[in-house]
């Protein structure tokens, strides 16, 4: 029914704001200041608890967490195309949220780095399976919104994570690590309490007596079908352009400001999460909701969105860094910039999943995925060595850095969404009959 199918997808999107809270808590525990010679330094600073270096707490937060999470997923993402995806999903989020509680439990860097490696390990298991179990929830048509509802959960995981800096100066970062993985924890129990699997699109049909069965595919010739697809590897090449936009400002607008606007950085803390919680959130709702009722007159919709967002995201990402005034930077920048151009990525998810067989549906997305993290992180490690090499240590240019890298990626992601729309479909197994329609 329409209602169990939307249980279900409330469900995934409160996993998912589990799944990143509990990957981004980091940031803003390492944040929280102190004094040195302060009393409570350990109880309310994760970084003055566990003694973390500049260079410690980059690994944490990069390769700490990515070499678990990027080759696990494309495991995991085998997984989702044969096996049981709530399980899937259930054991992946009991997996972080252990190891986060863990981290709650932490005295120095190698217990930290295990437990982050880890969590990646664990969080590798969600989206693959929750995107294919969203695909056989809803019909083609309806994916964009569904899509779009459950990527929001990553801003309001996010704007909790932001919050978590003030939480911890109350009741310390230790406890507001176990409050972040009890929440996740009985959330997992909830799902699989509560929820069945649903009944795959691509489920075998029983062949007549004396007609051979289905074949199934080999893990090799799942790869063939994404990589042989041409719209396939397109789409996968523009969402792995445009994740490098992405962590570029992620990864060093906090420093910009930090550099630019030194007066406000306890104002930003705030200001940030608000921006990012719900800035996006109502993005990633807006540009579901369009697509869903453009597409019904326009096939391509799930295509043009996520170029037009990237478009409307370049002038607004422009006054964030250029401007000298930052409240301007903020809310007539930063905050326009995330309210326009994160409405992408449930459209994209659509047109990607439409364009997959769903045999390989989980496969495929966890090839996005690692491709997206891979080229996301060389963004990072890329912008950190442009700026130590050109620019003399000097802050004041890190706003350049963020602004022509970010412009570069989205323009340039927007030709390959673009792109791919011109691209005619290649024919795919027909799908039954999803939970959620509009067909008696």
């Amino acid at each position: 029914s329409s209602y169990y199918a939307n249980y279900g997808l409330g469900l995934l999107f409160m996993i998912y704001v589990s799944n990143q809270w509990s990957r981004y808590i980091i940031n803003y525990l390492y944040a929280v200041s102190y004094n040195d010679d302060d009393d409570e330094a350990n109880y309310i600073s994760i970084k003055s608890a566990c003694d973390l270096t500049t260079a410690e707490y980059g690994l944490l937060t990069g390769y700490g967490f990515s070499a678990t999470f990027v080759v696990t997923g494309l495991f995991m993402g085998r997984a989702a195309d044969t096996s049981n995806r709530k399980n899937i999903i259930t054991a992946g989020c009991l997996i972080w949220n252990v190891a986060l509680m863990g981290m709650g439990m932490s005295s120095d860097f190698v217990e930290l780095l295990v437990l982050r490696l880890t969590l990646g390990f664990g969080q590798a298991f969600s989206n693959p399976a929750s995107y294919s179990m969203i695909a056989d929830l809803f019909p083609p048509e309806m994916r964009p919104t569904a899509n779009g509802q459950f990527a929001s959960g990553m801003y309001i995981g996010g704007g909790l994570a932001s919050v978590s800096m003030d939480i911890a100066t109350g009741i310390g970062w230790r406890s507001t690590c176990f409050v972040c993985s009890i929440f996740g924890g009985a959330t997992a129990v909830i799902l699989f309490a509560t929820m069945k699997e649903p009944t795959r699109m691509n489920a075998p049909v029983k062949k007549a007596s004396g007609e051979e069965e289905e074949e199934k595919l080999s893990t090799a010739d799942s790869f063939k079908i994404i990589f042989g697809t041409r719209k396939v590897a397109i789409l996968i090449g523009a969402a792995s352009i445009r994740f490098m936009g992405g962590y570029a400002i992620a990864g060093y607008l906090p420093y910009m400001y930090s550099a630019v606007f030194d007066d406000y950085e306890t104002i930003y803390a705030y200001l940030n999460a608000y921006v990012v919680a719900f800035g996006g959130f109502c993005s990633s709702i807006a540009g579901g909701w369009v697509t869903s009722k453009w597409v019904v007159t326009q096939p391509k919709a799930n295509y043009y969105v996520p170029a037009i967002g990237c478009l409307l995201g370049c002038p607004f990402i422009t006054i964030c860094c250029l401007s000298s005034n930052f409240y301007v930077s903020m809310l007539c920048g930063l905050f326009l910039e995330y309210l326009v151009a994160e409405c992408w990525f449930g459209p994209y998810m659509s047109a990607l999943q439409s364009s997959l067989p769903p045999r390989v549906r989980g496969l495929g997305i966890s090839v996005m995925m690692f491709s997206a993290t891979f080229f996301g992180s060389l963004m990072s490690y890329a912008i950190g060595e442009w700026y130590d090499g050109c620019c003399d240590g000097s802050g004041a240019y890190i706003r350049y850095i963020v602004l022509y890298a970010v412009l570069g990626t989205y323009l340039t992601s927007a030709a390959g969404f673009y792109w791919a729309s011109t691209i005619d479909d290649e024919p795919v197994a027909t799908e039954s009959k999803p939970l959620l329609s509009d067909e008696p």
